[in-house]
């Protein structure tokens, strides 16, 4: 991967990362402009599509460990929030009424403050 490679594969993951830590009003118009709504399972797909890369931008000197650690975080819950007993969830209205997207908007602020984009 080259540099600006990386530094776009960033900008991608910045701007997933953006979207869970916006407030539900926000996450909602997004889902809408995507035509996914009421799922709200595109914030998480996305997330995990563009997480893969993360490796090779701690390689590159483009994050800093402490935010992979958030970013884990990030992932753990909403892998913790997955599966058919949570299915409810992933449906729009939760974004605002769950104390787990709270958690999720709360973990992805402190990703995007500590990041380190060079």
């Amino acid at each position: 991967m080259t540099s600006e490679q990386a530094r776009s594969q960033l900008r991608s993951l910045v701007r997933t990362v953006e979207h869970l830590a916006e407030p539900a009003a926000a996450q909602v118009a997004y889902l809408r402009d995507l035509r996914t709504y009421p799922s709200a399972d595109e914030l998480a797909l996305e997330f995990d599509a563009m997480r893969r890369f993360v490796p090779e931008l701690a390689e590159s000197g483009l994050i800093t460990s402490s935010a992979i650690a958030i970013l884990d975080a990030i992932d753990e819950k909403l892998t913790d929030m997955s599966g058919r007993k949570n299915e409810d969830l992933w449906h729009a209205d939760s974004l605002e009424s769950s104390a787990d997207w709270k958690v999720v908007r709360t973990l992805s602020r402190d990703a995007l403050a500590r990041w380190k984009v060079s």
